[in-house]
């Protein structure tokens, strides 16, 4: 369901030229992110429960990141409209847009990082012994 509000979300504004350079497309990276790692999951974790165990955490993040850039989409859409419409809070909406380019241009791409960390597997995390500790 959400990769469907997701993905519904992104091809409405995909024409939208006041926010699909900064919001949209960065947005549909990470969701591209986001749905690799979940396909990675349910092919190596069926192998491996280990590769799906090992980075439970960075898939939370990688998630957690996607939905947080998916709300600055809809900000950013919510702000334009209303900057267009010629609201009285100009710089209210304004600072929204700055501060969405902030978390898109800097925070959202982690979740690359959060792939190649997921897609890296459990080795590396499960290969210390127990009586290692």
């Amino acid at each position: 369901a959400f990769f469907g509000e997701l993905q519904a979300f992104i091809d409405e504004n995909k024409g939208n030229a006041a926010i699909a350079a900064d919001f949209i497309e960065p947005l549909e990276a990470a969701s591209k992110d986001l749905q690799a790692a979940a396909t990675y999951y349910m092919t190596a974790g069926m192998k491996d429960p280990n590769d799906v165990i090992a980075s439970s955490t960075d898939f939370l993040h990688l998630f957690g990141h996607v939905c947080l850039g998916l709300m600055w989409a809809r900000m950013a859409k919510t702000a334009t409209d209303a900057l267009a419409s010629g609201a009285s809070d100009k710089a209210f909406y304004e600072n929204k847009l700055i501060t969405g380019r902030y978390y898109m241009k800097r925070r959202l791409p982690e979740t690359a990082l959060r792939l190649t960390r997921i897609q890296a597997g459990g080795e590396p995390v499960m290969a210390l012994a127990t009586e290692a500790y």
